[in-house]
């Protein structure tokens, strides 16, 4: 059932998984790609919720899904201002005040590592399935691929399916802000090294927005107990292309953290 919340000044749709789950806490949270929202998960969160005995949720970032619709351009901080102020502050209006686990894929598993680098201290563990640290050649070629297929194939009415009359705005904004030539040096370096939560980092071999230097990047940068975890013959969607080796590893890896 889809529930709404005022978040960050915007409101937002969100959306308990297995809430009769006997462990209340940690909650684990989902955080939804850069063109994704709660129902393009499919039924991947809820499996994992079972299979964990945990309690889940998901929601719609601002300017997706069933949130409010995105009313101005992006700039690169967004990411970090949905991790560090607008997710904490959904957290604390839901009343959850306990340490909490992340599955984030692309964009959002880059939201998970930057929650993580600000609220050490409230992550248990986080699995970043496909993230971005950093601006590569592959990620730029990926964007521009997108574009071509919005104009030319049918990637507009798969999107509208689940934005409806978000899609135009939330697509350009999107694949604005990371061709625009002035943030092509973007990264989050710094932010790495801050985090001290076990995470686990799930990459595919032919993923078209990113290679295993984002992963390497990330083991050798954070100072907690980090695990890369690479996949053959798996595009920009583990989850979706691998999902039982994907479900397995993220069960495994979450109850050695409980």
């Amino acid at each position: 059932m889809t529930h709404y919340i005022q978040a960050g000044g915007h409101r937002l749709a969100y959306s308990w998984i297995n809430p009769a789950a006997d462990r209340r806490e940690p909650v684990l949270v989902f955080l939804h790609e850069g063109l994704g929202c709660m129902k393009q998960w499919k039924d991947f969160p809820l499996i994992l919720c079972k299979a964990a005995g945990l309690r889940g949720l998901m929601y719609d970032r601002y300017g997706y899904g069933k949130s409010e619709a995105l009313k101005e351009t992006r700039d690169a901080g967004f990411l970090k201002r949905e991790a560090c102020e607008i997710l904490p502050e959904l957290l604390q209006k839901l009343g959850i005040n306990g340490k909490i686990i992340l599955f984030g894929h692309s964009d959002g598993g880059t939201i998970a590592l930057l929650f993580a680098s600000c609220f050490s201290g409230k992550t248990l563990c986080l699995v970043a399935e496909a993230p971005h640290v950093f601006l590569e050649e592959v990620s730029l070629d990926g964007i521009q691929s997108a574009v071509k297929a919005y104009k030319e194939s049918d990637l507009k009415q798969r999107l509208t399916k689940y934005h409806g009359d978000k899609t135009q705005i939330m697509f350009e904004s999107w694949t604005g802000l990371w061709l625009d030539e002035k943030n092509k040096d973007w990264n989050m370096f710094e932010e790495l090294k801050r985090i001290k939560s076990p995470l686990l980092v799930i990459q595919g071999d032919k993923d078209n927005y990113g290679s295993f230097r984002q992963v390497e990047t990330i083991l050798k940068l954070t100072g907690g107990q980090s695990n890369g975890f690479y996949l053959k013959n798996c595009g920009h969607f583990p989850h979706y292309e691998h999902k039982n080796t994907v479900l397995n590893e993220s069960v495994r890896f979450f109850l050695n953290c409980l």
